[in-house]
């Protein structure tokens, strides 16, 4: 295989996971055009407020749906080492990755990013806000964290990490998952969730944890944060923050020094 090749077999599951969603964007988008009579998108998003929710539902599904045999074909192609893990160490990784991802959220939030890249308070903020609760927890917390680990760990990481080596596959995989996210406030969110979920995929080789992290993740997002938020009078207190921080080191530390003793 040539090197072409082998780059466009890595960047394959984006490209796909892009076009679907394009596709099921403009479909949605002149199906409810049509029924409430308008055709401007900003229109459209305006009147039904829940349409970036089913497009996000849409597209998870359809993916899930039209990739479910390439990811079982990469399974025997790529082969990935599994780390054995038991359910303790399934449940250290699940929420070292929550802490660790709502610290970093936290702390881009709070690093004003926000007002200086505006893309993300202009366009992606509004989808999540003032959303119908199910289809919330269905697209973001369910579909979404099945399709994209099945896309850019179970696909994506497992052929970059067989063509590249691990480490760099790790790197490959989360700037691909954070370009997915399309502005620049997200990207560096996934960005540096991406690489965690790589890393938890690469030592445990099960993908089942991987999506049982991004799940809880999410989760977190929908769920805890808000709540932290209201309770503490409108941002994160800086000693809860520590105290994720410190809480995902202490779940990390187990799982990274266990592996490097099973594999001297």
């Amino acid at each position: 295989m040539t090197k072409r090749q082998k780059i466009w077999d890595v960047m394959f599951p984006l490209v796909f996971i892009w076009l679907c969603m394009a596709a099921v964007t403009v479909f949605l988008l002149l199906v409810t055009g049509l029924l409430v009579g308008e055709y401007d998108p900003e229109r459209i998003y305006a009147k039904v407020r829940t349409l970036p929710m089913w497009i996000s539902i849409a597209t998870f599904g359809l993916t899930l749906f039209l990739q479910r045999n390439n990811y079982r074909a990469d399974s025997m192609r790529f082969p990935l080492r599994d780390g054995g893990w038991k359910a303790w160490q399934a449940v250290c990784g699940c929420l070292c990755i929550t802490f660790a991802g709502h610290v970093w959220s936290s702390l881009i939030t709070g690093s004003g990013l926000e007002q200086v890249f505006t893309g993300y308070i202009r366009n992606a903020a509004p989808a999540f806000e003032n959303q119908n609760l199910l289809l919330l927890i269905i697209g973001t917390v369910i579909l979404g964290p099945m399709a994209e680990e099945m896309i850019f760990r179970g696909m994506l990481y497992r052929r970059a990490a067989y063509y590249t080596g691990a480490k760099a596959g790790m790197v490959i995989s989360a700037l691909c998952f954070g370009i997915y996210h399309g502005n620049a406030v997200q990207f560096l969110y996934a960005l540096g969730l991406g690489f965690l979920l790589a890393f938890l995929y690469e030592r445990s080789g099960d993908l089942r944890i991987a999506v049982a992290a991004h799940m809880s993740v999410n989760a977190w997002a929908v769920f805890g944060d808000p709540l932290i938020r209201k309770a503490a009078g409108g941002s994160v207190p800086a000693v809860c923050l520590a105290a994720e921080a410190a809480a995902a080191v202490f779940c990390f530390l187990p799982l990274y020094f266990r592996k490097k003793q099973t594999t001297v």
